[in-house]
């Protein structure tokens, strides 16, 4: 009996490993279809996916305001709009302050016309800051200077 069971045992493996598989392509279809503008996947309802992705670019365009609110204020009421067009086609791929950086470059460069005050202040704020040097020595050298 046991011969039997031992023999079945990689076919099994074969079997899973396949489902496996398949399970891991649906999924990565639906994901890109939910947050990068990927066809829908069969077997899905066109319109739920649509408003799933809606909503998650949404909720990710909020919480990039959170953390970069400079660029809803510099870009006023085109902030919104920018960043679904943006999401849509841009998959996050790092944290949200680099997806930050990221949408403000999309901006500069695919963004369509903006205005020149707007263009200069989205360059600026996507320079790097300063280094300051920190410890006490540093401080101190700040202090004597005012």
């Amino acid at each position: 009996m046991s011969d039997r069971i031992t023999a079945q045992a990689p076919a099994d493996d074969q079997d899973l490993a396949a489902a496996r598989q398949r399970l891991a392509r649906r999924q990565e279809e639906l994901l890109a279809a939910l947050v990068a503008g990927g066809p829908v996947p069969p077997g899905f309802d066109p319109a739920q996916v649509r408003a799933q992705s809606t909503g998650l670019a949404a909720k990710r365009r909020g919480t990039t305001a959170k953390v970069a609110p400079d660029l809803p204020r510099l870009l006023g009421e085109r902030y919104g709009p920018l960043f679904l067009a943006y999401a849509r086609t841009h998959p996050q791929t790092g944290g949200y302050r680099a997806d930050a950086r990221a949408f403000a470059q999309w901006v500069l460069t695919e963004g369509g016309p903006l205005a020149a005050d707007h263009r200069r202040a989205l360059e600026q704020w996507l320079r790097p800051a300063p280094v300051r040097p920190s410890g006490p020595l540093a401080r101190l050298r700040r202090a004597l200077r005012r």
